[in-house]
């Protein structure tokens, strides 16, 4: 199935404490977003990759990512308020071509090549595929007073990162479905378990993780100086 990949980078990045949006700060003298793009850029599988991005802020993108990506390659589009009105704005410019879509937050820029195609495969079989992680801490259900509600099993619990791959019949129509009942989701899987339809996990990258923070731009940053990239 021919690939699109679309990279939701129209976030604020207000935990950064930073002017700078955390997608265009640079890691080891590349930006985030560009990273995160040249993922895609790179894989045989992928033809077309979206970059969703905030309004207003296309020239200065282009400017960004010139020097270390194929800016003909990528399409920019402008963003929503939320997350979910920016993926279903990419969605909303995605060709006829495309069978598969991965949907990835742009601030996970070290994703191995070899967690994208793993996806891809189960999304092939499966319809939809997203990468998790186990916990390693006990987990409590607190009331909004700070009260323990209970201990849920962490054995049965996983933490789910991006990308997030779909067969492009179901993720229109679990976009199509959060619509017509009004639901919200801060991740794209939920949409499509609101529908009943399955997701196949699959075990995710401890690496893979997503930059909120000054504390977590430097962990990336010893996470490339170790593996050289």
């Amino acid at each position: 199935m021919d690939v699109t990949a679309i990279i939701a980078a129209a976030g604020q990045g207000l935990r950064m404490e930073s002017a700078t949006r955390k997608q265009y700060l640079f890691l080891e003298k590349v930006p985030v977003l560009a990273r995160s793009l040249n993922l895609f850029l790179g894989h045989t599988r992928v033809g077309e990759v979206i970059a969703v991005i905030p309004p207003g802020e296309r020239g200065d993108v282009q400017i960004l990512l010139q020097p270390y990506c194929p800016i003909e390659r990528i399409r920019l589009v402008d963003g929503g308020a939320t997350r979910q009105e920016s993926v279903e704005k990419g969605l909303e410019a995605i060709s006829d071509q495309a069978g598969l879509v991965c949907i990835h937050d742009a601030a996970r820029p070290l994703v191995s090549p070899y967690l994208l195609e793993t996806l891809l495969e189960a999304a092939e079989e499966w319809g939809a595929a997203v990468p998790v992680i186990p916990l390693h801490d006990t987990v409590k259900q607190i009331d909004r007073e700070g009260r323990v509600l209970s201990t849920p099993d962490r054995e049965a619990l996983r933490l789910v990162q991006t990308p997030q791959v779909f067969q492009k019949k179901i993720i229109f129509a679990a976009f199509s479905h959060a619509r017509e009942h009004n639901l919200k989701a801060t991740d794209d899987a939920s949409l499509v378990e609101a529908m009943g339809r399955p997701v196949k996990t699959v075990p995710g990258e401890s690496e893979n993780l997503k930059i909120t923070s000054p504390r977590d731009l430097d962990l990336a940053s010893l996470l490339l100086k170790g593996t050289g990239l």
